[in-house]
């Protein structure tokens, strides 16, 4: 008989064919749902036991070759949760009696009363039933507990103190990171269960870490099974069954090299800046690390130098550095390797760009300037171009993150979270209250408070969520939607992974 799933086994083992047809008969006939497997003697039941998992061992004293007490002893060794029920006639019963020691669960005398075995196998079969469900149930809160710390440790807090003692088996680095990035709210939308799905895609173990509404970290303990298998390539696999399922897109940013548990916040910061570059690339979804950019030819648009040059002023106007590095790159790159343009047209258009550039900086003579447009005509590379203008762009990006409008800017941001952290909160519509563009306000948000927008919001949600459960009587469902959550189970599990406990958890242990 083949084993179902979640069924029981027993293992019969005993000399006499009809006494293991008798008890085999017997467990049909009360209805007790087990997988049933017999043994002839002692040494094919450890034989067995050896190679199998098995619940119930149902055995005689008396056997050839390993009696029943020997076979016990061995048994246990192997399988210390197993259950062990001897039978024996009633002149070996005080002998069976010293088996109690051994670990035996119960004995049943020869021959076998129907309502004693009935009992018995009622009373063994519940108490597997309450191990499993105790296992489970610690299984599932040392998950919570892993979860709780890996959430600690990707954003830099380090390891709970309370929590430094227990054994939650995190490896001491990881061979691949993914962040997975959405447009909006996604992983609230698509409730808890969306981290079944993504996990049910992947062959591999790997840890599961939710940031927030619209971002997830995927991290790998090993690398991928399959030896003809890339972290790219299950970073494609993943976007594409995401899109066939959800019908959206997720973008991912991969890191594949070794991450000490110590360096996973460094590491997702490095992540999170990578997926900068999804604003540049709209049709490209998979980024790695050891990629310096993602403008390779074949995904140039078909921009004029008019359009650039319109977008690099556009730029300058909103302050956004990492945009103007970046559409300076491009620039860069569709004149890079082509011998068909004249140079002297690409110095001007390189020494026009450079003068806009400098012009928006800290005030600069006009000796410096000259110096640095006479460079760029006497450079005998492109490259040596870039550099010129990169090294301007570091002296505005200074000179932007000394300025006191940008920290009154944040400010403005995050006053308005604080007030606001019970409606939708999008990046487009926080820009907006500032009148900058989203990525600029993105990008500088992160670089100065060293935390990205959504983990800013969700902070603050958080906490406040904390002080409701402490100072009032309000049900959990109410506290999540007034701090700006539209799905409980998602707002519990959140609260779960922040805190260390579940909101009711909480709230018994700290409200006032």
């Amino acid at each position: 008989m083949e084993r179902a799933a979640g069924m029981l086994t027993i293992l019969i083992a005993d000399d006499q064919r009809e006494e293991r047809e008798g008890i085999e008969f017997l467990i049909h006939e009360l209805g007790f749902f087990l997988h049933i497997e017999t043994a002839e003697n002692g040494r094919k039941a450890l034989e067995y036991l050896e190679q199998n998992p098995v619940d119930i061992l149902f055995t005689d004293v008396r056997m050839p070759i390993m009696d029943g007490l020997q076979l016990t002893t061995e048994a246990l060794t192997l399988q210390p949760k197993l259950k062990v029920i001897l039978f024996s006639g009633f002149a070996e019963f005080e002998y069976a009696k010293t088996a109690i020691s051994l670990g035996v669960s119960e004995y049943l005398l020869k021959p076998i009363n129907v309502e004693a075995f009935r009992n018995t196998m009622q009373k063994v079969i519940a108490q597997l039933t309450d191990q499993e469900q105790e296992h489970i149930a610690a299984q599932i809160k040392l998950e919570y507990v892993k979860k709780h710390v890996l959430f600690n440790l990707v954003n830099g807090l380090g390891i709970p103190p309370s929590m430094k003692e227990i054994s939650f088996e995190l490896p001491d680095r990881y061979h691949g990171m993914f962040l997975l990035e959405f447009d909006k709210n996604f992983f609230e939308n698509a409730g808890p269960e969306c981290e079944e799905f993504i996990l049910s895609l992947l062959e591999d173990p790997v840890d599961y870490v939710n940031l927030n509404g619209c971002q997830s970290l995927l991290l790998f303990p090993g690398l991928p099974a399959s030896s003809s298998c890339s972290f790219r390539d299950l970073g494609e696999h993943l976007h594409d069954s995401i899109l066939d399922k959800y019908k959206v897109h997720c973008y991912l940013a991969i890191n594949d090299e070794l991450t000490m548990l110590q360096d996973l916040s460094a590491a997702l910061i490095q992540l999170d800046q990578l997926m900068e570059y999804r604003f540049f690339s709209p049709d490209y979804f998979v980024f790695e690390v050891k990629k310096d950019f993602y403008f390779s030819n074949d995904r140039l648009p078909g921009l004029s130098d008019c359009d650039l040059l319109d977008q690099i002023r556009s730029n300058l106007k909103e302050r956004d550095i990492f945009s103007l590095r970046a559409n300076t790159d491009l620039l860069y790159q569709k004149y890079a390797n082509q011998a068909q343009f004249s140079q002297l047209y690409v110095k001007y258009m390189f020494s026009s760009l450079y003068q806009e550039i400098m012009t928006y900086s800290a005030p600069i003579s006009e000796i410096e300037l000259s110096h640095g447009i006479e460079k760029i005509y006497k450079s005998e590379e492109l490259n040596e171009i870039k550099e010129i203008i990169m090294a301007g762009i570091t002296l505005l990006d200074r000179e932007y993150n000394s300025s006191e409008f940008l920290n009154r800017d944040i400010a403005a941001v995050k006053q308005y979270i604080e007030d606001h952290y019970g409606e939708d909160l999008s990046l487009d519509l926080l820009a907006a209250k500032i009148h900058l563009s989203p990525h600029y306000l993105s990008s500088i948000f992160k670089k100065n408070t060293g935390c990205g927008l959504n983990k800013y919001i969700k902070n603050v949600r958080m906490n406040i969520a904390k002080d409701m459960l402490q100072q009032t009587h309000l049900k959990v469902s109410d506290i999540c939607y007034s701090v700006g959550f539209q799905n409980v189970s998602y707002f519990c599990q959140n609260f779960r992974d922040f805190f260390g406990q579940t909101p009711e958890k909480f709230r018994q242990h700290n409200q006032k």
